[in-house]
């Protein structure tokens, strides 16, 4: 009677005992647990079978399908998994990608923030010197002003002072009520003293321009 041939064993799907039912924390530990899977599973499927002794002259037809044959169903499983382990790495690649940016983006806020602190500077610096320039111009006119209106209150002084030298002048040079009586006697306009009493005489004087009424004295 001859000995039925062993039935080929199933080969081991270790790629499928993953976890998926709580999520990774992180893209690293993602692409770690699924990569290792996927290479241990790939180590065990190409592993050949032991045949134990006393079955030697059984025929390689028998035996398990060759190491290299992989179900429809099996390699659709592992073209998923390479899917997930490819779109696992893009998905990290992105990361670092974005966390470059990141870094970029602080780095030029940050030389933002200095110009943007020297521009300010600089603006008070100038709007500064803009106050102190205007204070010397308003200080400046009005000293201005000051020298305008002591000038002219000196030139009102002199100008005081030199008609009052003109008055003094005048009245120097005018000749005095005696000295044109005087004159008037010296050119016979006004009678002499000792005429008759009660005569009344007129007379003109010629410096006056006018006639000069004299009442005789009484001595």
């Amino acid at each position: 009677m001859e000995t039925p041939a062993p039935s080929p064993k199933p080969a081991k799907d270790y790629s499928s005992s993953v976890d998926t039912s709580r999520p990774f924390r992180s893209v690293k530990e993602a692409v770690a647990i699924f990569g290792e899977r996927i290479l241990v599973g790939e180590i065990y499927s190409s592993k050949p079978y032991y045949n134990p002794p006393g079955e030697e002259n059984i025929s390689w037809s028998f035996l398990s399908p060759s190491p290299s044959y992989k179900s429809p169903k099996e390699d659709h499983h592992h073209h998923e998994q390479n899917e997930v382990f490819g779109t696992l790495m893009k998905l990290e690649a992105e990361l670092e990608e974005t966390k470059t940016e990141l870094k970029l983006l602080k780095e030029r806020e940050s030389e933002t923030e200095i110009a943007l602190a020297s521009l300010n500077a600089e603006v008070h610096k100038n709007m500064s010197k803009l106050a102190m320039a205007e204070a010397a111009a308003a200080r400046k006119a009005a000293e201005t002003r000051e020298v305008s209106f002591e000038r002219e209150k000196n030139e009102d002084l002199l100008e005081e002072e030199e008609r009052m030298r003109e008055s003094m002048i005048r009245m120097e040079n005018s000749p005095s009520l005696a000295h044109i009586l005087s004159l008037g006697e010296e050119k016979g306009c006004i009678p002499r003293k000792g005429g008759e009493e009660g005569d009344e005489k007129e007379a003109y004087c010629p410096s006056c321009g006018r006639p000069v009424f004299q009442e005789k004295r009484i001595i």
